[in-house]
């Protein structure tokens, strides 16, 4: 993603048949994944839907370069500014780590107006998929760098640009690429599609900032490596 992309959206990066081929097969596998006795089923088999989210990222990822490849559109465009220094790795860790802290907090108020209002928070969902043990654990790692590095490729590189190009303006890009990304997430129930698509939204901003994908793959990453561990310390403390 440019620099520039903030103050002067691109034109469509991909054919518009394209986008919705892509836009399908998610919101397919998002309402299969909400179904309760398909999700049920799912948390009892870990080690196998890990394994099927694994390659369906990697999948979804492939989809998408090879939209912005009919376009001939640069590898470089989706994941931003190239910064290869030290000091620029570091910044980008140091910048993760801050969007990280800060929407944890964010996604904790969300969590509390949940309860409040009596909807099931979306870590009551994600536990019945956390790891159990430490070969489970060690597949959520790799699962959950690979998320981070396709997420953000196709949500906040292809999606983010296309919606902004096709709208003219970042905030359409913004807005629509968080919904599908929050929709994407059906199997974590309503109140999980509600906070992924503001999380969604807090990493467009912060993808915009930088002017790189770099930062939010890194944040996406570890949240879901610590989220995933958390989780299966809690389990086995029986919390849930």
């Amino acid at each position: 993603m440019s620099e520039k992309f903030a103050t002067q959206p691109p034109r469509t990066i991909a054919p518009s048949w394209h986008t919705v081929l892509l836009i399908v097969p998610v919101l397919i596998f998002s309402l299969l994944g909400s179904i309760r006795p398909t999700h049920h089923a799912l948390s009892s088999h870990h080690i196998a839907q890990y394994l099927a989210t694994l390659a369906w990222e990697w999948v979804l990822a492939a989809l998408a370069l090879w939209g912005v490849r009919m376009r001939r559109v640069p590898l470089r465009q989706l994941l931003g500014a190239r910064r290869p220094t030290l000091r620029d790795w570091r910044d980008d860790i140091v910048l993760a780590a801050a969007f990280w802290v800060a929407s944890l907090i964010i996604l904790t108020a969300v969590g509390v107006i949940f309860k409040l209002a009596h909807l099931a928070t979306p870590q009551k969902t994600l536990a019945q998929l956390a790891p159990q043990n430490a070969f489970e654990l060690l597949l959520w790692v790799v699962l959950s760098i690979s998320a981070g590095i396709c997420e953000e490729l196709v949500f906040r590189g292809y999606l983010l640009q296309q919606f902004a190009g096709a709208g003219r303006s970042i905030w359409a890009g913004v807005v629509i690429s968080s919904l599908l990304f929050g929709i994407a997430h059906g199997y974590e129930g309503a109140s999980g599609v509600i906070a992924i698509t503001i999380y969604g939204a807090l990493f467009c901003v912060l993808t915009i900032k930088r002017g790189s994908l770099r930062p939010g793959m890194m944040a996406h990453a570890w949240h879901d490596i610590f989220s995933g561990i958390a989780l299966m310390l809690l389990r086995h403390v029986r919390m849930f």
